[in-house]
């Protein structure tokens, strides 16, 4: 029987660029002071900062300091995660381990039963291809609360269809590392976004954002745990956390809620993913839809 209650802390995280160890050493900080909480998640590329320099991809230091998942720093992160049972997700640089010049814009998923997955980003915006490779396959991960999805910033915003999928696997929580800087902020609107997935799938997002200035970006925070209100499936509720652009989204901060996801199921009774009884069928129909995109892929 799936655990419904969970506590949940996000950390609006402003890493030294290119700095591992000393990123690092407040990556473990945060988790100590996270003691009680189930799931705990960082931002996109918290471990290294994310900022790209306008130099040849064997110069740049996202590749020079990259590692493989697992590896030497989600080794020493299993074992905070053995110590306080808590599963900690977090933004890194990950280093193909048969191709080492390929490297991804990944999250580490480090769960205390020893496991280590890692999610590689699938969509790379702007100049983030000069460095990273897209990756090619979602993660939804198993809990003892059941699935939870991971995606990461760009692949959130613009592709509602990771996010879905997820829900069709049967989360009820995605995980959201993000790094937005002011130039996003102003070009796309982050927080509807996010409130509108929340509320047509029906599941908690939980968002993670980089804050403060990198190497040359101001990074807009955004932590966040936006799920549909208690009272009503039409209204967004903000359970933690603070909104991109915030006037206090630029300051280092962890956020924490109590959730519990069985309260999805009961005040959602017609959920497009369960049984519709006049259709015989649910509402959601991906047989339908892998047409449609088997289609266009080979159009």
């Amino acid at each position: 029987m799936l655990n419904n209650n969970i506590r949940i802390s996000v950390v609006n995280f402003q890493p030294i660029w290119g700095d591992k160890e000393t990123n690092l050493d407040k990556i473990f900080g945060y988790i100590e002071k996270a003691e009680g909480t189930n799931l705990i998640v960082f931002p996109e590329t918290a471990l290294t900062g994310y900022d790209n320099e306008d130099v040849p991809k064997s110069e740049k230091m996202h590749l020079k300091i990259a590692e493989t998942i697992p590896g030497p720093t989600t080794e020493k992160i299993l074992e905070l995660a053995k110590k306080h049972n808590m599963i900690i997700v977090f933004g890194m640089i990950e280093r193909d381990k048969e191709e080492p010049s390929t490297i991804y814009n990944s999250v580490a998923v480090v769960q205390p039963s020893g496991e280590t997955l890692s999610y590689r980003k699938i969509h790379l915006p702007g100049d983030e291809g000069s460095w990273a490779t897209p990756g090619e396959k979602p993660l939804v991960f198993d809990t003892q609360w059941g699935p939870v999805g991971v995606s990461i910033c760009y692949d959130t915003y613009y592709f509602p269809e990771l996010i879905r999928y997820s829900r069709g696997k049967g989360a009820r929580l995605h995980l959201n590392c993000t790094a937005n800087c002011d130039s996003v902020y102003e070009a796309v609107p982050l927080n509807e976004t996010l409130q509108v997935y929340a509320m047509i799938n029906q599941l908690y997002i939980a968002t993670a954002g980089m804050c403060g200035i990198g190497k040359y970006l101001n990074f807009k925070g955004g932590t966040s745990i936006v799920g549909t209100s208690e009272h009503s499936t039409k209204e967004v509720t903000y359970y933690a956390g603070l909104p991109f652009c915030d006037e206090n989204g630029e300051t280092e901060a962890i956020y924490t809620a109590d959730l519990d996801l069985g309260s999805i199921e009961k005040r959602c009774r017609d959920l497009m993913f369960e049984q519709n009884d006049f259709t015989g069928r649910p509402d959601f129909a991906p047989d339908i839809y892998a047409k449609m995109y088997a289609e266009i892929a080979e159009s």
